[in-house]
Order: structure tokens, then sequence, then C-alpha cells
């Protein structure tokens, strides 16, 4: 695979630009910034996916943490890191520039924390007659803590994370900081950030849950479940004022 790769990417030099990869001892490891500027250029493919906050792509970034046959490196973890922290910036920015625009960009305690942080920053870029490398460059300044998800948006500072219920009475692994992620709970979180593209996902989870409920087919601990499911999704889906 890799060999063809290589011979692909020699063959097509004349219209794709690129420089020729020498066709001498090569191995995976050795594409590692590749697969880093990747990361950057395309946010939703699998090793992009570590910013998702149900979806670790733990085999995607295992290499830039631990020790294997594609063993880490500094720089392996660096390219990782600035094009993961790349791939933020563009949608904290793209956040910023909706809110501005007055559209709505999310619902709950965390978006409340985002929008004021936002409209500081607004505020000051007007201040000092400033244009949109002035805003970038508070955005990028400014110590805004978001965890993009598929479910919610993560607001907790990784640091010193206040509030955070999937910490409530879990016992912490050893050296781990932060949230815990597979104990979120975006309906209960002083941090959660529910965002307009979640709220067709907990509408049809919250429909389906009903089905289940109304269903006299289903058993008492399947119907148990759902009414908890049930539950959650109601309160989401409140707390982003959509009609119950």
């Amino acid at each position: 695979m890799l060999a063809s790769f290589v011979k692909f990417v020699n063959t097509n030099r004349a219209w794709t630009g690129l420089d020729e990869i020498p066709t001498t001892y090569i191995r995976p490891h050795m594409f590692r910034k590749t697969m880093a500027m990747l990361t950057d250029q395309f946010p939703n493919s699998e090793i992009a996916t570590g910013i998702q906050l149900k979806h670790l792509a733990k085999r995607a970034l295992a290499n830039a943490t631990t020790r294997s046959y594609a063993a880490s490196d500094d720089h392996w973890a660096k390219y990782l890191e600035d094009a993961l922290d790349n791939v933020k910036f563009r949608k904290i920015k793209d956040l910023y520039e909706r809110h501005t625009a007055g559209e709505e960009i999310g619902f709950g305690p965390g978006a409340d924390r985002v929008k004021d942080a936002f409209d500081q920053i607004n505020a000051t870029v007007k201040a000092r007659n400033g244009d949109a490398r002035t805003a970038d460059t508070l955005l990028r300044t400014t110590r805004i803590h978001i965890r993009f998800g598929m479910l919610n948006n993560c607001t907790a500072d990784h640091t010193n994370p206040v509030g955070a219920v999937c910490l409530e009475n879990a016992i912490v692994p050893e050296g781990h900081t932060g949230p815990l992620d597979e104990r979120c709970r975006p309906d209960r979180c002083a941090n959660s950030m529910i965002g307009p593209e979640h709220l067709p996902i907990y509408d049809s989870h919250q429909r389906k849950q009903l089905q289940l409920i109304n269903n006299p087919a289903t058993p008492v601990c399947r119907r148990d479940l759902a009414e908890r499911e049930f539950d959650i999704t109601r309160n989401v889906l409140k707390m982003a004022g959509e009609p119950q």
C-alpha cells in the first residue's frame, strides 16, 4: 500500500505540484507530519476525531502518547497538537462570527459563558477600532475552553474542571486531568453547551424512547432505561427552549 501511494504521488506530480517522494527505504512512521497536516486540513477525518467529546480516536492518536511500533517522538506529538489546535481555532472562530452576526450558537450554562467571552472580545475590537485580524488575535489569546462533541460541547477548563458532573463520585485514573468523557451528562453539567446542530439528535432520540415506552411489548427493564433516557433528552431540549 505504501509503495502504491509513493508511486501514485510521484506519477502525478505534474498536476499536483507535490515534491517527489524519494524511492528509498520508507516506513509508515515517516509520514507522521503528513498525517498531522491531514488532521489540520480535513477535520472530519478519523485522526481528527480526537476533539470529539464522545468518540475519542484512541487508535489514531495512540502514537502521540504511547511507545509502540511507530514509536512516539516529540516532533510527531507537536505536529498533531498543532494540527488539532488549528482545527479547534477554526471552529471557535466560526462560532464567534456567527454570534456577532446575531445567530444562536448554543444553549445552557456553558454556552452562556462562551457568549460572554465573545461579547467581551467584540467590545474590545470595537474599542480599538480593530478589524478581523484584531478579533483573531484576541480569540487566540483569550482562554476559551471548548471541546467539540457529537452530543454537546464541553466548556470545562481541563486544568480546573469546576462543576464537571462527570467527576462527581468518580474514580479518576492516575495521571488523568480534566473531565471524564465517558461520564458526560449534557443535561446536568454546568459546563455543557448544546449547539443547534445537536438538537436534531436529541429530538430523534426522544421520539425513539417514547415509542419504546408506549410499546406494551417492551420489557420492564428496557422501559425503565428508555424512561431515564427520555428524561435526559427532555431536559436537554428544555434547556434549548424546544417544545416538549
